[in-house]
């Protein structure tokens, strides 16, 4: 399978470009593979060099070189309907056994006039400039497992439906290539629950919710960048509780490497139920 890039817009209205004509061809895509930072730094009098303060990584500018040979309205008015300006999307690019996928902006866009066949320019911003996995890795620090699937046969009586599995302490390994990989974590309340805590002792931070939960509330802690926010979910009806994070409190990333996660409650914590949820991050594709 060749390179295959789909851009989906935040409607639903969706694009691929690839090495057919159908209904568009993908000449070039620049800016997949580079990544540039921003280094900060000072200079001193009487100081030989400069002294380094810090680095960003810059934005991601992505530039799609296609060509279409058809069909010239019907198609102008799909990449038009796609790449509104101002207007958000993902793409997903996918090469061979490899997926992943960026959050951009449209910058621009031009279509060819004439011709037979018309060049197509398309311009991307990312504001995150690393590429994530299409999927989340889901790891699962308390639940309750089941102890057999249907169809099934029962050999036995009292036969085990399922146990309760509890991790207090989970290791979480961060293989991709960059730090602060945001999480979403989802707490289950099966009983009540006051003042949880989630902690990552690899890095000592932690985000703790002065609030008591009820059973079947479900909380879900959002660390992602540009997206970090703490909803309650009760009879259906989902909230911003940030109001209740202390002060003290940090919206927890993954770094890279092995990350030691805990959970724990000023009571009830036998009563979570604990989900984390993340995609890995990498610098290019």
């Amino acid at each position: 399978m060749g390179k295959k890039i789909t851009c989906t817009n935040a409607t639903g209205v969706s694009v691929y470009f690839d090495y057919t004509y159908t209904p568009f061809f993908l000449v070039s895509c620049d800016g997949l593979y580079t990544v540039s930072n921003n280094v900060k730094r000072s200079d001193n009098t009487n100081t030989d060099g400069s002294t380094y303060q810090g680095s960003n990584t810059k934005e991601r500018n992505i530039v799609i070189a296609a060509q279409m040979c058809e069909n010239y309205q019907s198609n102008r008015d799909i990449l038009y309907k796609c790449f509104r300006p101002k207007t958000r999307g993902t793409l997903v690019f996918e090469e061979e056994a490899e997926r992943r996928e960026i959050e951009y902006k449209v910058e621009s866009i031009e279509v060819g006039e004439k011709g037979v066949v018309r060049d197509i320019t398309i311009s991307l911003l990312c504001c995150d400039p690393f590429f994530t996995d299409t999927e989340y890795t889901v790891e699962l620090m308390a639940s309750w497992q089941a102890g057999f699937e249907f169809m099934h046969e029962f050999k036995s009586t009292k036969e085990e439906i399922g146990h309760r599995v509890m991790e207090l302490i989970k290791d979480i390994d961060n293989a991709g290539t960059t730090d602060t990989v945001g999480m979403v974590i989802t707490l289950e309340a099966l009983g009540s629950v006051s003042t949880p805590i989630i902690r990552n002792i690899t890095t000592g931070e932690h985000i703790t919710l002065n609030y008591d939960f009820k059973t079947g509330d479900v909380v879900q802690i959002c660390t992602e960048t540009n997206k970090k926010n703490v909803y309650l979910i009760r009879a259906g009806e989902k909230k911003s509780i940030n109001g209740y994070i202390d002060e003290d409190s940090e919206f927890i990333q993954l770094q890279a490497g092995t990350n030691t996660l805990q959970y724990e409650a000023k009571s009830g914590k036998e009563n979570l139920d604990v989900t984390v949820e993340y995609k890995q991050k990498y610098l290019g594709v």
